[in-house]
């Protein structure tokens, strides 16, 4: 491999308690769950056995269970040490300070590449990501996808493989016309190191003995070493922030361990992701290159809660894989080109088909400003979302017809019928999205930040049907679970009620709570206890609210959480209600852009601007309905808007 990186400094390892790799004989697949739940780090799974590796000290214990061990090798860690301290003459493992240092210099050194500092480890290390992309300074309406690697910090060889791909995009960029055509029409994420903590102390957990990989918020809970809550540890809140940027159309997390191809759902092995043909599709696809086994994470490994995947498939609609390369966790380095060079062409692959299927870009109607919405393909299957940048989005879609629903708060939902993904050229199609604001409809939560684990064998709904304007689709809320889910901006205190909670049947309750961070603190607003329960922000002295959390009293059917104010940008007076007769939007815009106007009286009304010391500046007549209002002719500057009929002004600024 062709390795970008600074000399060879002398470095110490830091061990954890050494680890014994064993061989666990079983008798049900369910047995699996509980070694998993003792702290049995399981890497491979066969019809009668595990291998895994064991703390030395848990050997009565699990033997007193019931279970045959037999010891394949002692301190294993030991190995994995040895190995990550060997060399080739083409390759050699890095440390964390010399892969910081290498991704400098590539980010330096190639104008296709740009390198983020997404956050800080819990012992201060740089969680990094670099997009590889022609213009990749820009967030450009290209599709996205997301490689990474070594969220298990033992697990070497993941680091290694993405690593390599950063190293080969490089180099060959300017002789590669594949290489080129990638590069210049997607965009190429790699975070060679998830957990950097990890990877310098040789453990499988991050800096505080968390393993990352349990702690996302896709039923998270009920998992040895999981965090003391969703999405506790740094590294997951920082990977999260960097994918509600960029809604990627794939993702995938590579390990160690074993040779699998791991899909969602790995919380569950009773219901099948709605999408379960093209992930496994690209699934096929893969395995064409590398040989590696497919199939849904909870069958063909074993059951987990909180597993990044499942979490970015669920909440954010990112076709998501974990993808293991190796037996070993980190063999010689002799190994990470040879087994690079076997799952190169399979990357390429994933970025190559992160182009096809259905593009789009999503505007507001009079504005024509890019909206953040939700997007869904077909009936019954998972939401994605469009860049909160661009207002673009893209997924992965067959050849085939299909209908396209797009809805954001405070806009008329809209399906373009019939969008035909073509069989030939790129196998692509582009729509271009316009919504029409409607002040009058209410605004609605639009993201799971987070859910608790369930019991799989009777709960088969998704935390996501919680999401959208009530439609009698429900989430099953089972006694003491919580959920927390999101608007996309702050919903403000305002006159009466500010917001409901609708439960599509049953007679359960929940407990709800809100607050502006998602995780806490929380401010308690009552118990929703009918099919409509509607709650007051001035209970909690608070002026807004972004986040709710609900926690059942008893079985709750989450149908929708709705609340009356008006998007982003309108003033306080300007309260969504049906009798609100003349609303202006946004109050911050730019000269160049269209102010909305919606004027519901039976006749069209004169409205006056008056600068900052009460000076008229310009007078418009405003129709009946929905209009666009020109406010071109102003310099930057702060202006009221007068409806001289209801004797209102309402404070625009315009920025140049």
């Amino acid at each position: 491999m062709h390795i970008i990186f600074i000399a060879l400094i002398a470095f110490s390892y830091n061990t954890q308690v050494p680890l014994d790799l064993v061989r666990i004989d079983i008798t049900q697949q369910d047995q699996i769950t509980e070694l998993d739940h003792m702290g049995v780090i399981i890497n491979q799974v066969h019809e009668d056995h595990i291998v895994g590796e064991i703390d030395p000290r848990m050997y009565s214990e699990i033997e007193s269970r019931g279970y045959r061990i037999t010891l394949v090798q002692t301190n294993i860690a030991d190995v994995y040490i040895k190995n990550s301290r060997s060399t080739s003459e083409r390759a050699v493992y890095l440390t964390y300070e010399q892969i910081r240092d290498s991704m400098i210099v590539l980010a330096n050194t190639y104008s296709f590449f740009h390198l983020e500092t997404l956050g800080v480890s819990h012992q201060g290390r740089l969680l990094l990501a670099m997009r590889i992309s022609d213009n990749a300074d820009v967030d450009e309406d290209e599709p996205p996808l997301h490689l990474e690697g070594n969220i298990h910090g033992d697990e070497k060889i993941a680091w290694g493989v993405n690593f390599c791909m950063l190293s080969y995009l490089a180099s060959h960029y300017a002789t590669d016309t594949l290489v080129q055509r990638l590069v210049d029409t997607r965009e190429i994420w790699i975070a060679p190191l998830v957990n950097p903590d990890g990877y310098y102390n040789n453990s499988r957990y991050n800096g505080r003995g968390v393993d990352v990989n349990r702690n996302w918020g896709w039923m998270w809970g009920n998992e040895y070493n999981c965090g003391s809550d969703f999405m506790s540890e740094n590294e997951a809140r920082a990977f999260l922030a960097h994918f509600w940027r960029h809604p990627f159309v794939i993702y995938a997390s590579y390990h160690a361990g074993t040779k699998c191809i791991s899909e969602p759902w790995s919380y569950t092995s009773y219901i099948a992701p709605p999408e379960q043909n093209l992930i496994r599709h690209l699934s096929q696809g893969y395995a064409a290159y590398t040989g590696y086994p497919y199939g849904q994470g909870s069958i063909v490994m074993y059951p987990i809660n909180g597993a990044t995947k499942d979490y970015d498939y669920g909440c954010g609609g990112e076709m998501g894989w974990s993808i293991e390369v190796c037996y070993t966790k980190t063999p010689p380095a002799e190994s990470i080109d040879v087994i690079f060079n076997r799952d190169r062409p399979a990357m390429m692959y994933f970025m190559d088909k992160a182009g096809q299927g259905i593009h789009g870009t999503i505007t507001d109607s009079l504005t024509s400003d890019p909206l953040y919405a939700l997007i869904y393909v077909g009936s019954g299957n998972g939401q994605s979302y469009s860049c909160p940048m661009n207002g673009d989005f893209h997924r992965f879609y067959l050849p085939g017809t299909y209908n396209v629903t797009v809805m954001a708060p405070g806009y008329e939902p809209r399906t373009i019928s019939n969008v035909t993904v073509p069989s030939s050229g790129d196998s692509s199609v582009y729509i271009d999205v316009k919504l029409m604001p409607n002040t009058s409809l209410p605004v609605y939560v639009t993201r799971v930040i987070g859910s608790q684990y369930v019991t799989t064998s009777s709960n088969l709904t998704y935390p996501t049907k919680a999401i959208g304007p009530h439609d009698s689709d429900a989430y099953r809320l089972d006694t003491n679970k919580w959920i927390v889910l999101a608007f996309d901006f702050p919903i403000r205190n305002g006159a009466g009620n500010d917001f409901t909670v609708f439960r599509s049947s049953g007679t359960g309750s929940a407990a709800v709570y809100v607050g502006n961070s998602w995780y806490g603190s929380w401010q308690s607003v009552g118990t929703a206890n009918s099919a409509m329960t509607e709650f007051d922000i001035a209970s909690t002295g608070l002026d807004s609210v972004m986040y709710v959390r609900l926690v059942a009293s008893s079985q709750f059917m989450l149908d929708a959480i709705e609340a009356v104010q008006v998007i982003p940008g309108t003033e306080e007076h300007s309260v969504r209600s049906l009798t609100a007769l003349f609303e202006v939007y946004p109050t911050v815009t730019r000269s160049s852009v269209a102010l909305a106007v919606f004027n519901s009286h039976a006749h069209a009304l004169p409205v006056v601007f008056y600068n900052v010391v009460g000076q008229e500046v310009s007078r418009a007549i405003i129709p009946v309905g929905r209009s666009a209002l020109d406010v071109s002719s102003l310099s930057a500057g702060i202006y009221y808007l007068q409806n001289k009929d209801q004797g209102i002004s309402q404070r625009i600024i315009i920025v140049k």
